[in-house]
């Protein structure tokens, strides 16, 4: 900046030498016209960069829900590869699979709800960065067309005077530096706004996934641990999910009856043929 000084203030003191043509002039002005292009060129790929790096770190917080929902789908596979061969060892094995293996939620069911929880979160991402977005495509659309047009009039207005041609430049630069430090405020507010709405956005989206996450979890561990339960007899078999189809229930205490005696009381008695069929469920 104090280049660009030294460079306006020999300029102007050179002025009083002679007249100069637009071309010449030009050449003199050149180089400082060129550096605060570079900056403002420098200025432009570090904002873009800075909403490419807000859209990488916004989507990173919804691609780790992506990977848990890869993860559910490994553990939902493993169960079924286990539940798959017990339903062929018989008829008792196979209905105590198929009696609670229809709580276990489906790969695609599962699929489908985490993708819901993050699609609508980026969704809003998007929008959320409009704002800034919007802000970076002002302030380059400003630089391609307004501030090239002020040191075109430049040219155009001061043909002979290197005077008043190194004013009139230095001015339009200022113009655009005032122009830009309004812009990149705006800038900073809106981006700060959005990782604040971003942030917000993504807990929302992992509350989801959690809920979703935790259910299916939840539904595979207890859907197999009845399933152990009911093959390995440990399960109430009475019960109206575990049945034979009987209406008729009787329930047997192991710890009333001592069943090395050959002879116990007849837990039969008063039943008749028309009762058709009675399911026993033993108790400790």
């Amino acid at each position: 900046m104090q280049n660009s000084v030294l460079f306006l203030v020999l300029l102007v003191c050179l002025a009083p030498f002679g007249a100069i043509s637009a071309e010449n002039l030009t050449i003199y002005l050149e180089d400082y016209i060129i550096q605060n292009q570079r900056q403002n060129d420098a200025r432009l790929a570090q904002i873009e960069n800075e909403l490419d790096t807000a859209r990488s770190t916004f989507s990173s917080g919804l691609r780790a829900i992506s990977i848990q929902a890869d993860q559910l789908e490994l553990r939902l596979e493993e169960v079924k590869a286990r539940l798959d061969p017990i339903e062929l060892i018989d008829s008792w094995h196979k209905q105590c699979v198929q009696n609670y293996s229809g709580t276990i939620p489906t790969i695609s069911s599962v699929r489908s709800t985490l993708s819901s929880c993050s699609s609508s979160a980026q969704g809003n991402l998007n929008s959320i960065l409009s704002s800034s977005q919007n802000s970076f495509n002002s302030l380059k659309n400003y630089y391609n067309n307004n501030a090239k047009k002020l040191l075109t009039d430049c040219v155009k207005a001061n043909p002979d005077s290197l005077t008043n041609y190194t004013i009139c430049v230095k001015n339009a630069i200022s113009t655009v530096n005032t122009y830009t430090i309004s812009n990149q405020k705006n800038f900073n507010t809106y981006l700060q706004q959005a990782k604040c709405a971003a942030d917000i956005r993504i807990n929302q989206a992992w509350e989801c996934a959690f809920t979703s996450i935790y259910g299916t979890v939840s539904a595979m561990s207890t859907a197999v641990r009845l399933i152990d339960d009911c093959i390995y007899n440990q399960l109430a078999c009475a019960s109206a999910t575990c049945t034979t189809g009987c209406s008729n229930h009787m329930v047997i205490s192991l710890t009333e009856n001592d069943f090395n005696n050959e002879t116990i009381k007849n837990p039969f008695i008063g039943l008749n043929s028309k009762l058709g069929c009675i399911e026993m469920k033993f108790k400790n």
